[in-house]
Parts: structure tokens; sequence; C-alpha cells
């Protein structure tokens, strides 16, 4: 049961990794050191600061890395979401595959439900007999009064009944939750674990050979290359050059800019 909830709640993951994993390996792409992941954000914002100066310098094997590497991750970061929480998926996805466990909890909620309904009643019927001061001598108030004696019997009558199988439906929902637990979630880390790293993997791959091409790319145009000039920018044209003259000409004093360049600065010690 476990096994093929798991299946089909990562068929989507599981397929598109592997084929771009496949097609990775097949045509001999190699695997950056560190996770590109982490230098993503500044790519982009590289990317951007690059079309700002030459909207035309991006090649179409650009745009299409570009394009493909945003869709890919935008399924990842859903997915990476959609999986945070095991104790999420277990109670409102994977229990609710169960038939057993469903018809239970159906039959446990309208007992509750009906419980609430009868303490309801039971403590209007209470309200009204304490109205009186004992048995009334009127006969139609006599009437009223036994009726809601008898309201006020038969309801904590019921209650008591339905207490039973209440509590003894609750225990067994409880009992289901514990031990279907203890199946699900260490396999569900060990999948989510599985699936997530190798998207992580392609990503990160596939964000090294656009970094590369985005600067071949860079590198090649005349007004990037001016501005470089202008800029006075020492170095190559890469991600390591460029974190380089955005640490340099950026505002330290903004607060808003302090996490910013935290990141810039983590950057700059482990890009290739």
């Amino acid at each position: 049961m476990v096994e093929g909830f798991l299946e089909r709640y990562f068929k989507d993951i599981k397929e598109v990794g592997e084929f771009h994993f496949k097609f990775l390996m097949q045509n001999k792409f190699v695997f950056p050191k560190i996770n590109y992941l982490e230098v993503k954000r500044f790519i982009d914002t590289a990317t951007n600061f690059l079309l700002d100066i030459d909207p035309e310098f991006l090649d179409s094997l650009g745009r299409k890395m570009r394009n493909d590497i945003e869709a890919l991750y935008n399924f990842y970061k859903n997915f990476k979401k959609k999986v945070e929480f095991d104790e999420v998926v277990f109670y409102q996805d994977y229990l609710q595959n169960l038939e057993n466990y469903k018809k239970l909890k159906k039959e446990y909620i309208e007992l509750k439900e009906k419980l609430e309904k009868l303490n309801l009643t039971l403590k209007q019927t209470e309200e009204k007999l304490n109205g009186y001061d004992g048995e009334p001598s009127d006969k139609e108030e006599l009437l009223k009064y036994k009726k809601l004696k008898k309201i006020y019997v038969d309801t904590i009558y019921e209650i008591s009944n339905i207490k039973n199988d209440y509590y003894s439906k609750k225990e067994e929902l409880e009992k289901i939750e514990k031990e279907e637990r203890l199946k699900f979630i260490p396999k569900f880390r060990k999948y989510k674990e599985q699936y997530l790293k190798q998207m992580q993997k392609v990503l990160s791959c596939k964000l090294f050979y656009y970094d590369k091409l985005l600067w071949y790319n860079a590198r090649n145009s005349n007004l990037i290359q001016k501005f470089f000039r202008d800029s006075d920018i020492q170095g190559d044209f890469s991600t390591k050059t460029f974190i380089g003259y955005f640490l340099k000409n950026i505002d330290e004093l903004k607060a808003n800019d302090a996490e910013w360049i935290m990141y810039l600065k983590k950057l700059s010690k482990v890009i290739e």
C-alpha cells in the first residue's frame, strides 16, 4: 500500500528527473563540484543586468537553455513545496487513500457531530430546567417540565451510548495512524531525498553550462565589452568576475542589501 502510493505520488518528478539525468549522462555532460542551484539567484541577476546592456546578446541556444532551466526549476520548486511537510502528506494524502481509514473517519466524524448536537441539547434543556423552582403546580407548566426532564434523561442516556462507540472509533483511528505512520514516514523521506537530489543535480549541471554559455555570449557582445572597459572590470568574462564587480560597487550601508552582500560573499568563495 505504501509503496504503491509513493510510486504514484512521485511519478512525475521521477520521470522528469530521470529523463534529464539520462540525457546529461548519455551526452557526457560534466557535473560541477558545487551546487549551482545556490548560484541561480545571481545568474538570473547577471542575465537581466547584461540584457539591459545588450538585449540581443544571448543567442538562440542561450535563450532556449534559460527558458528550459526556468521551467524545470519552477517544476522542482513547486514539487519541493508539495513534499515539504511529511506529516501533511501523510494525513491529507496518504491516509485518505486507505478505504478502511476513510470509512472509519467518516463514522467518527458523524458521531462527533452527533455528540456535539446532543451536548448542546443537554445544555439548553438543563438551562430551561434550572428556570423552574422545583416541580410547578400549574398543570400545563408541569407537563412542560416533565417533558424537559424526559428530554434531559434521554439525552444523557443517548450521549452515554454514543460515547462508547465514539471513543472506540477514536482509538481505532489512532491505532491505524500510528501503525501506518511508522511504515510511511521513513519511506516517504527516502523517496523525497532521492528524487529531489536528482533534480538538484540536473538543475545544477544545466545551470553550470548555461553560466558558461552566458559569458561566452557576453564576451562576444560589443556593448558588454564596452561596459566592462568603461567600468574598469578586471578579469575574464565570468560569474566570479561579475560577483567581484557587484561586491565592489554595492552600497554596504543599505540595510536591505545586507542579505544580498552575504550571499555574494559566500558565492565569491565557492564559485568555480
